[in-house]
């Protein structure tokens, strides 16, 4: 199909995360792809910002598909009403926060007057919700609308691994978990408050958080044990090498929609202990990876245990298990099914 041929679709997005740019990227290979990315996503930077989205939807909405937006929020409302003005279709991707209400831990787009009035508007105007997964779309139906069933489908987030995993001969009895955030209350909602208990519970094993900065990282230093790493942000393929060293990848998150990271560890050929919960619990069923119940201390270190003594080959099989079932040709052929409907 030559670029001249392909039909043009609008990419709105605000976020510069992987995930986003691979689905941008894999769009890109069947249509003229047109993105706007918001440089801003808070303060009064925003009213520029649509004020240029705007001048780029009329410019090139009329002469497209349709709008595929990344995550409901004040970034979407524009594109799914214009889309309706002028009989386009527009796509939404719901991503996790926007579909979550947490006011404990003050987590979801809803616990922003902007927030709850955007995503409510972009998701009622929209043609289609993707929620990347059953647990996402519980939560847009249970904190958004339930109407919004007979229009929302679940399309996995996706990762596609190595062919074969890094060998496991210089891995070390390290136990990872990634957390990317500089507030304190995402190490809530990522659960590492509850790592850190574990890690205090296992002395003789190693833990690493990977991704903390700012006042996650302050909180973090006062509270951990002696044998709990912090590191900050690092590139992508220092991540990788950290994987690779390590023997356990843990995600004991209270609010998870997909958990990339923990699919990046499987690959990289740690065994995954997770709680039984949200997107965790997607990812690891129908294999032997581990799930706690809950905020068990126990469990967690009988898990961590297991997980240690488990052999290549073990880890072998749920990686065989599990990263098939999120390969990015599945997601890429479910994506073309809902825009070409």
């Amino acid at each position: 199909m030559t670029a001249e041929s392909k039909p043009k679709l609008l990419f709105i997005r605000h976020l510069d995360a992987s995930f986003i740019r691979r689905d941008e990227t894999m769009l890109a290979s069947k249509y003229e792809l047109v993105t706007f990315r918001f440089a801003v996503n808070k303060g009064w930077g925003i009213v520029p910002a649509l004020f240029r989205q705007l001048l780029f939807l009329l410019k090139h909405l009329k002469n497209s598909k349709g709008v595929f937006v990344w995550f409901a929020d004040f970034h979407a409302v524009l594109p799914v009403i214009l889309s309706k003005a002028l009989g386009k279709k527009s796509f939404i991707v719901i991503g996790g926060v926007d579909a979550a209400y947490d006011p404990v831990l003050a987590y979801g787009t809803r616990t922003r007057l902007l927030g709850r009035v955007s995503v409510t508007i972009s998701c009622r105007m929209a043609d289609q919700l993707l929620p990347v997964s059953e647990y996402t779309q519980q939560q847009l139906l249970n904190n958004i609308g339930a109407g919004f069933l007979k229009k929302s489908q679940v399309i996995y987030n996706c990762f596609d691994a190595p062919a074969q995993p890094a060998s496991a001969v210089a891995r070390e009895n390290i136990v990872l978990t990634v957390c990317l955030s500089n507030k304190v209350k995402t190490l809530f909602v990522k659960g590492v408050d509850f790592y850190l208990e574990l890690a205090q519970a296992m002395p003789d094993l190693r833990f690493l958080v990977v991704g903390v900065h700012g006042s996650a990282k302050e909180w973090i230093d006062k509270r951990k044990p002696a044998n709990l790493i912090v590191l900050e942000p690092v590139m992508h393929n220092q991540l990788l090498e950290l994987m690779h060293q390590s023997k356990v990848i843990c995600q004991f998150s209270r609010h998870e929609a997909f958990g990339l990271a923990l699919l990046e560890g499987i690959a990289a050929g740690c065994f995954p202990v997770g709680i039984r919960h949200a997107g965790t619990a997607e990812i690891l069923q129908h294999s032997e990876g581990i799930l706690i119940e809950g905020y068990d201390l126990q469990q967690a270190i009988n898990a961590i245990e297991t997980a240690m003594d488990a052999s290549e080959i073990q880890q072998q099989k749920i990686r065989n298990e599990v990263l098939p079932r999120f390969s990015c040709s599945k997601r890429m052929e479910s994506l073309l099914k809902v825009i070409e409907n």
